[in-house]
């Protein structure tokens, strides 16, 4: 985990689906990398699992020694308006929190609240955006109990709940949890055009949670830093001066061949360690 200022290199492990490296192959290479910590996306619901089964995937997920400090939660029907529909997700979600709890080196979840639904062009976006409010913060007070925060992903979508600066304050203040704050995916901001500055000022002690990836900026990338237009140098120092210190996590997509994703997960971690350690804040 980090200490003295220091963060981590993590690496999200949706980044080895559909490939030779999916599963525990996937995380040794990471650690035969060089990579520090690890995010897991969570695609089941944890409460289904017996007892064996969440602690042998526990077990399996720690075996490498890689410290877990993630588990990605996507809710994407915290507002559907089918009550056993958004009750479900709730109830996932707090299931998740509590998989996240016995993992002794988690510190969050990457809490990613989906967006609107037909386009706010049915149902009225305040109650959507009400009811999704409402189960964050009921998650959030689950997550509290446990000793664990909620990291929000802006998403860089038109109908996403979360997708501006001004949406990221107005969720957490409204949400009202200390312990419940925002992710900064650095592409996600850059191709919202969220400047820097505005970051160090207005997330000041509010985030809980970095992710790494490159774009063109115009469209949606998730490619290893360097492959794209993100000023990662004016958002790290920004991120800084937020005062979080935690993991900067690798989140990557498809690269061109899918025979290739080994080659492309070691270049984000070079391209990224050098950005961190340029920017002052991987000190090891």
């Amino acid at each position: 985990m980090p200490q003295n200022g220091s963060w981590t290199l993590g690496l999200i492990d949706s980044a080895w689906f559909g490939t030779e490296y999916e599963g525990r192959r996937g995380r040794e290479e990471a650690k035969r990398i060089g990579f520090e910590s690890l995010d897991l996306f969570v695609g089941f619901d944890p409460g289904k699992l017996s007892k064996a089964e969440r602690q042998a995937y526990i077990d399996e997920n720690l075996s490498t020694g890689l410290p877990v400090v993630s588990l990605v939660c996507t809710c994407l029907g915290l507002s559907d308006f089918n009550p056993a529909i958004r009750g479900y997700h709730i109830e996932r979600a707090k299931n998740v929190v509590d998989l996240a709890a016995d993992m002794p080196t988690t510190r969050n979840l990457c809490f990613v609240p989906g967006e609107y639904m037909f386009q706010k062009k049915l149902i009225p976006a305040k109650g959507e955006w009400d009811a999704v409010v409402d189960a964050t913060r009921q998650v959030g007070a689950h997550a509290a109990t446990r000793k664990r925060e909620l990291a929000i992903e802006l998403l860089p979508f038109e109908f996403s709940f979360i997708n501006s600066l001004d949406t990221m304050e107005r969720f957490l203040d409204e949400v009202g949890l200390a312990n419940v704050k925002a992710t900064i995916d650095i592409s996600h901001f850059w191709l919202m055009r969220i400047p820097p500055v505005e970051v160090a000022k207005r997330l000041k002690g509010r985030v809980a949670h970095v992710h790494m990836s490159d774009c063109d900026g115009t469209n949606h990338g998730d490619m290893p830093p360097g492959r794209g237009n993100t000023p990662f140098a004016d958002y790290l120092a920004a991120i800084r001066e937020t005062g979080f210190v935690g993991a900067a996590s690798i989140e990557l997509e498809f690269p061109p061949d899918p025979r290739g994703m080994a080659a492309w997960v070691a270049e984000a971690h070079g391209a990224a360690l050098q950005l961190l350690k340029d920017a002052h804040v991987h000190t090891r």
